[in-house]
């Protein structure tokens, strides 16, 4: 959005959507791949690296970009939580097995 922003369109930011399953996740990054491919098919010749600061887009978080490094930042910023998600997924593992462990009856002493 802040692209389209910066290129004259008035876009209000989507409210935030809590979405419960992998599939409705899947669903959700692919209209957000078509809505970023469809800038690029709209703006074939949009710049793509910008050196005068004056001409940078200004973020909702104040920081500075040009579209290369919005773009760049996008993908980080997908794949950093991918691997939030994956470290997850080792630690809910891991405590799994604990429980499991845990529910096993111990051996008697002799």
């Amino acid at each position: 959005m802040e692209i389209y922003n910066s290129l004259g369109y008035k876009e209000p930011f989507r409210k935030p959507v809590v979405l419960y399953s992998s599939e409705s996740y899947s669903q959700a990054l692919t209209e957000m791949f078509k809505f970023t491919e469809a800038l690029f098919e709209r703006y074939p010749n949009i710049k793509l690296e910008e050196f005068d600061n004056s001409k940078k887009i200004t973020v909702r978080w104040n920081q500075q970009y040009d579209v290369e490094q919005m773009m760049e930042h996008a993908i980080v910023h997908v794949l950093r939580h991918r691997r939030q998600i994956e470290r997850f997924k080792i630690m809910m593992g891991r405590l799994n097995a604990l429980a499991v462990n845990l529910r096993q009856p111990k051996p008697k002493p002799h």
